[in-house]
C-alpha cells in the first residue's frame, strides 16, 4: 500500500453534481481521473453520505477519483477541515482520512478517502452504493 498516494476518491458532497465551495476547490486543484469504486457500503446520513470500507464486501461504493498530486498537502488539509478530520476536532470524529484500494480506469490503485468512523446502526443503507444517483431519484 502506498503511504502517500496522489489519488483521492470522493463519494458524497465533494462529487459532481455538488457545487459547494469545497467541491469547487477540489475540481479546481485536482485533475479529474474518472469514476471509481471500492469495496464497502454507503449510508444516508441525511444531507450527506457516510461510507465504510470492507475489504471482502460484495457491495461497492461509487465515487469520483481525482489526481491531487500537484497540491496534495494543501488540498487534503483544506478538505480535512470540511470533513472535520484532524487534531483540531473533538475525537472521535465522524470521519477519518484513510488509504484504501480503489478500482478505476481498469486498474486498482491506492487512494485517499474520507470514511465514516461512527456506528452505522439505524442509518439507511444506500443500496446502489452511489449517493449522487440516490439523491437524484428522491422526490422533491
Amino acid at each position: 500500500m502506498s503511504p502517500n498516494p496522489d489519488f483521492l476518491i470522493v463519494y458524497g458532497t465533494l462529487r459532481p453534481p455538488f457545487d459547494n465551495q469545497f467541491a469547487l476547490y477540489l475540481r479546481n486543484r485536482g485533475r479529474l481521473i474518472g469514476e471509481g469504486a471500492f469495496a464497502g457500503q454507503v449510508f444516508n446520513m441525511g444531507s450527506y453520505p457516510g461510507a465504510i470500507y470492507q475489504e471482502d464486501a460484495d457491495t461497492r461504493v461509487c465515487g469520483t477519483v481525482y489526481d491531487i498530486g500537484n497540491q496534495k498537502e494543501t488540498t487534503l488539509t483544506y478538505l480535512d477541515y470540511y470533513e472535520g478530520v484532524g487534531d483540531d476536532f473533538e475525537h472521535p470524529t465522524e470521519f477519518i482520512r484513510a488509504i484504501i484500494p480503489v478500482q478505476f480506469n481498469e486498474q486498482v490503485a491506492d487512494c485517499w478517502v474520507y470514511l465514516y468512523d461512527l456506528p452505522t446502526t439505524n442509518k439507511p443503507l444506500i443500496e446502489s452504493g452511489d449517493f449522487a444517483l440516490h439523491i437524484s431519484s428522491l422526490p422533491y
